[in-house]
């Protein structure tokens, strides 16, 4: 797999990630879900127990651990492929909320690199929203934002801000860049 190939979409909640996503599926582009979403959403259709309110660690395991499955799976898929979030920011957010991180964590992350370039929403009181599963006030989705992009920092990736315009010309933004990189 060349790392050229997945690209993280990340940033603060609320700030346009999925419907940007969205926008990128439209268009053929292979696309991963957030794994953290997909799983509060399938537990509370099924009566599950895993949510991060019963168990946050059992939680943030399974979230690691479906980020690195869908890494996996994603490589059988046409690029550029699309991540909503990806590995080194849910290992961050469970330091970042003291919980125990199984080593074997950071090595399948060092083994999985994403593109060079993470493409980061900065949050948007604008457009943000509460919903269902967007429960928390702005002002918490912002304190979250460095959190969210610290650990592709860290770990040597160079992060794009995606600017704070319509759909259409943040898909434009993106893809202009993702090309560019292939060359």
């Amino acid at each position: 797999m060349n790392d050229d190939t997945f690209y993280v979409i990340t940033g603060a909640s609320g700030a346009g990630k999925s419907t940007l996503l969205s926008a990128l599926a439209q268009r053929g582009f292979s696309v991963v879900p957030e794994a953290a979403l997909s799983i509060v959403r399938e537990q509370e259709a099924s009566g599950g127990g895993l949510l991060p309110a019963t168990d946050l660690q059992a939680f943030m395991d399974a979230v690691v651990a479906r980020n690195i499955r869908a890494y996996d799976l994603a490589t059988s898929l046409p690029g550029p492929v699309f991540f909503d979030r990806g590995i080194p920011e849910s290992i961050g957010h469970m330091e970042l909320l003291g919980l125990d991180i199984d080593p074997a964590y950071r090595a399948e992350s060092g083994v999985r690199p994403y593109a060079d370039t993470v493409f980061v929403a900065e949050p948007w009181p604008e457009i943000y929203v509460c919903d269902q599963w967007r429960r928390a006030p702005f002002a918490r989705a912002a304190r979250s934002f460095e959190a969210t992009v610290a650990p592709y920092r860290q770990a040597g990736y160079t992060l794009c801000v995606l600017p704070q315009v319509a759909v259409e010309r943040r898909v434009a933004f993106v893809l202009e860049r993702v090309f560019a990189d292939r060359k």
